[in-house]
């Protein structure tokens, strides 16, 4: 079979190669039908445009990058997957790596990024501090959108949560239910923690608890048996405490998921002993024993709004124009059996 091409795209369909071209490119000369037609063809003739002649008579490559902390949970998957919903309906592949937690993968990526000549890149960082002034070159010449760890002093577009009204509501929720001796759990070096830490810290003020700073935990997320060694070790110090926690907060989707096996090797009765919620976005939460009653962040909102934003600052003729907005999505509270019993 031969290769479909431009050419044979445009005979078919009875237009120039130049207004298929566009159309492929999202062209804002060509209008929405003829788009929807002419995409419809070329995926119907399992079209593939040669990205390097693309890349060499526009200096638009049509791939955006991705760089985020991990892709091992619901939470990372469900962003990609919004990402990728926009993005291909504009005609843009996506290149992912992961910086897997570590300041020096993350520098890497970044670097490889632009290797591969991106046309723009939703970025994820570390924490706050993570790579900002190569970030802030490649920012120079390449449009960047921030997602989910908002926290980042980069001047750009930037889409996220309402952190710290996630954790207050979370526990607000559990003095509600008369838990008054509630600890919370943070991973080292990640750019959410603070911001959840001030709705924990105001809910326990609002409500004239103590902020007890033994019950403020920081664990390694950089991978899972740390993370269980960690946990296992500090619940461990917790419990031997004279007035140990009857609740937990956990700040990120890795630590409230893995909270609760840790908490049954030792032994811990949830919710009898200690009550545990926490950012969660797996679809599993109801399963679990006992079900988990999570934090829900818009994951899928977040992946589409990040990228529709990048993607109107790549084709946008005069970006000094741009007003970067910092978009912040509610969240929700699932109540389940590991706070309800």
């Amino acid at each position: 079979m031969a290769k479909t091409t431009l050419k044979s795209l445009a005979q078919g369909l009875n237009m120039s190669v130049s207004t298929v071209s566009k159309a492929l490119n999202d062209s804002y000369e060509i209008s929405a039908a003829t788009k929807s037609r002419v995409r419809e063809y070329a995926r119907l003739h399992n079209y593939q445009p040669n990205v390097l002649a693309q890349f060499l008579k526009t200096g638009k490559s049509q791939t955006i990058g991705v760089v985020l902390p991990k892709m091992s949970t619901s939470f990372d998957s469900q962003i990609i997957e919004g990402i990728q919903i926009i993005a291909a309906n504009h005609n843009y592949r996506i290149v992912i790596m992961n910086s897997m937690e570590d300041e020096k993968s993350e520098e890497l990526a970044l670097k490889s990024m632009m290797n591969k000549s991106v046309d723009g890149l939703l970025f994820c960082p570390i924490h706050e501090n993570s790579n900002v002034e190569l970030a802030k070159q490649i920012l120079k010449t390449t449009p960047i959108v921030i997602f989910d760890r908002t926290n980042y002093p980069l001047d750009t577009h930037k889409v996220g949560v309402l952190n710290s009204d996630g954790t207050f509501n979370a526990c607000k929720h559990l003095i509600d239910i008369g838990r008054k001796r509630i600890a919370i759990f943070c991973g080292t070096d990640q750019g959410i923690t603070q911001q959840r830490l001030n709705g924990y810290y105001k809910a326990l003020e609002q409500n004239n608890l103590p902020s007890i700073p033994d019950f403020k935990v920081f664990c390694n997320v950089k991978s899972i048996d740390e993370l269980h060694i960690d946990l296992e070790n500090h619940l461990t110090r917790l419990c031997k405490l004279p007035e140990p926690p009857d609740a937990i907060i956990g700040v990120t989707d890795t630590i409230t998921t893995h909270l609760l096996g840790i908490l049954a090797k030792l032994g811990i009765q949830v919710p009898q002993t200690i009550a545990v919620i926490g950012f969660a976005n797996t679809e599993l939460a109801f399963s679990l024993n006992p079900s988990l009653s999570a934090i829900r962040q818009p994951t899928k909102d977040i992946g589409e709004l990040a990228v529709r934003k990048l993607i109107e600052t790549i084709t946008k003729k005069n970006r000094s124009q741009i007003e970067w907005e910092n978009i912040k999505l509610p969240t929700t509270i699932q109540l389940r059996r590991s706070t309800l019993g």
